[in-house]
């Protein structure tokens, strides 16, 4: 069976202005339309240009905003795609992810990355050029926090002895960790730690390229059963958006028949069948609620027939 995710509206990227209804709507609407997980982004200071201002300026704080939507839902899992781990500091992140785990029933992802805006770096007095290895030091802390105290950790960023951190989360072993990026360190993070590989949009060659690698990652370190790929995958009906149909069609784009077969085509191709979805074209939170039931009650159905 074919299983969707989606991109809450906790940030102005989707087009259309951020709110703290319009988030709780779609996180309510996506429950009830059978979305196995609702995703959310992560900036917290962004500078005037038109690639950061624009999309990034009105960003709600992940870890508030999926308490706040764990609140008015019951079933549907709760992540952050992604959380640019170098920007906090790693133990206080171990504890937010697991009382967000507690608080939700059990119900938390933990969807990170490094980051790419470097502005946004140098505002936080973090250095942009050891986001990488502060990521995976990260990672380490967060298996540490999460395991039976009391916890003793040393690293090149951060060390402690015999310290003790609760709540624990609910799930064992803590939240999943969902693992973006193709590159090969981003390849050899998701071997190491995640439970899920998060690759963005790319070709089927691109695709099946970077599986390879990651399987190849996985043998270097013993790992027999490499994470689950869930494909970011871009979708927008021109049907509901307005938006004109180019002469040359984007995958992803078009009629539910349409999407379906390029959905289809990376489940059959290339052994994909986990999408986390993201609604591009949107101008207002009336059209993503009437994408995301076309993508559910039409696009799924033929996927899966």
């Amino acid at each position: 069976m074919v299983q969707f995710s989606t991109r809450l509206p906790n940030t102005d990227y989707l087009g259309f202005e951020a709110t703290p209804d319009g988030i709780v709507e779609t996180a309510i609407a996506a429950e009830a339309l059978g979305f196995d997980a609702v995703m959310v982004n992560d900036h917290i200071i962004v500078d005037g240009s038109p690639r950061n201002l624009g999309p990034w300026g009105n960003t709600f704080d992940p870890f508030v905003t999926l308490s706040f939507v764990a609140a008015r839902t019951s079933r549907i899992r709760l992540g952050t795609s992604v959380l640019i781990v170098p920007y906090r500091n790693p133990i206080a992140t171990a504890k937010a992810y697991a009382t967000l785990d507690r608080m939700s029933g059990g119900r938390a992802i933990g969807g990170v990355g490094t980051g790419w805006n470097e502005a946004e770096f140098a505002a936080l007095g973090v250095p942009f050029h050891e986001r990488g290895a502060r990521t995976n030091e990260a990672l380490r802390i967060f298996q540490a926090c999460w395991g039976a105290d009391p916890v003793t950790f040393e690293g090149k960023f951060n060390a402690f002895a015999d310290m003790h951190v609760k709540p624990k989360p609910l799930q064992p072993g803590g939240p999943p960790i969902w693992v973006g990026g193709a590159s090969p360190a981003a390849l050899r993070r998701a071997a190491r730690f995640a439970q899920v590989w998060q690759p963005t949009p790319m070709p089927l060659a691109d695709l099946k390229t970077g599986k390879a690698n990651l399987e190849a990652a996985c043998a270097r370190i013993a790992r027999t059963v490499p994470p689950e790929t869930r494909m970011s995958f871009r979708v927008l009906f021109p049907a509901i958006t307005g938006d004109p149909i180019p002469e040359t069609r984007p995958v992803g784009q078009g009629t539910p028949e349409q999407v379906a077969a390029d959905l289809r085509q990376l489940r059959d191709d290339v052994g994909v069948d986990s999408f986390q979805i993201n609604f591009n074209g949107c101008h207002s939170l009336a059209q993503l609620l009437a994408s995301m039931e076309l993508l559910m009650t039409e696009v799924k159905l033929r996927v899966e027939s």
